[in-house]
């Protein structure tokens, strides 16, 4: 049964093919810093086995977010190592954070658009994106997750109603998937050539490139939204 088969996903093998995806738990402080509540969770998974454990988002810069873990800075380096080595310690599971930004969202109901950013901005963007990545082959993770879904900053780029009127717009293809395009380069640069975080996968919502319609008809499991994972190695 190919379910229980490895998976060698282009220099990184999977013992099987079951994956845990990613789901925030909001079992970490403000502070963002891993804790022993994450730990043994995760460490649960790695205890039956999964293929690929996906740890939930972690932020990589600086903006309020709750309890949303963190890897925008060097400091969360030694507890987000302490996770990896112990999911790692536990069995042959192979371990990817999730990486996320987001825009701002105020109390009064205010939120951040990206045609609100400037090209100076969106190069801060690229480069939290892929020191983040970075940071996660440093911790000793496997590789890591783009999240571009659920109306974020990246999946914001890549919609239809992306309202930019530059070469980030989202008046054409090229336009919407140019700051994916530009994360994933820089992501892949700093994930090194060897096979450990040489793996970079994509999260994305399906209907985000949908040609007419702004949601999928229907899905395997009956709802209307829908999401891919994209694996892309070296």
């Amino acid at each position: 049964m190919k379910l229980f088969q490895p998976l060698d996903i282009n220099g990184m093998v999977i013992q099987n093919r079951i994956m845990v995806p990613a789901m925030v738990t909001r079992l970490s402080g403000e502070d963002g810093v891993v804790n022993q509540d994450i730990i043994d969770r995760y460490v649960r998974y790695a205890q039956g086995e999964a293929g690929l454990i996906v740890i939930e988002a972690m932020a990589v810069h600086h903006s309020k977010s709750g309890p949303l873990l963190r890897i925008s800075d060097d400091t969360f380096v030694p507890d987000l190592a302490k996770l990896a080595r112990r999911i790692h310690d536990t069995s042959g599971s192979k371990v990817v954070p999730q990486i996320i930004h987001f825009l701002k969202v105020a109390k009064s109901g205010w939120r951040q658009t990206v045609d609100m950013l400037s090209l100076e901005d969106i190069d801060r963007i690229v480069d939290e994106f892929g020191n983040a990545v970075a940071r996660a082959r440093e911790a000793g993770f496997d590789g890591a997750e783009l999240h571009s879904a659920h109306a974020y900053t990246l999946a914001s780029f890549l919609s239809r109603t992306n309202k930019r009127q530059d070469e980030y717009g989202g008046q054409t293809l090229e336009g919407r998937l140019r700051l994916i395009g530009r994360v994933v380069q820089n992501a892949r640069g700093k994930a090194g050539k060897d096979s450990r975080s040489a793996c970079a996968s994509w999260r994305m919502s399906s209907s985000k490139m949908a040609i007419r319609s702004t949601t999928p008809r229907s899905s395997p499991c009956g709802s209307r939204k829908s999401e891919w994972t994209i694996y892309r190695c070296r």
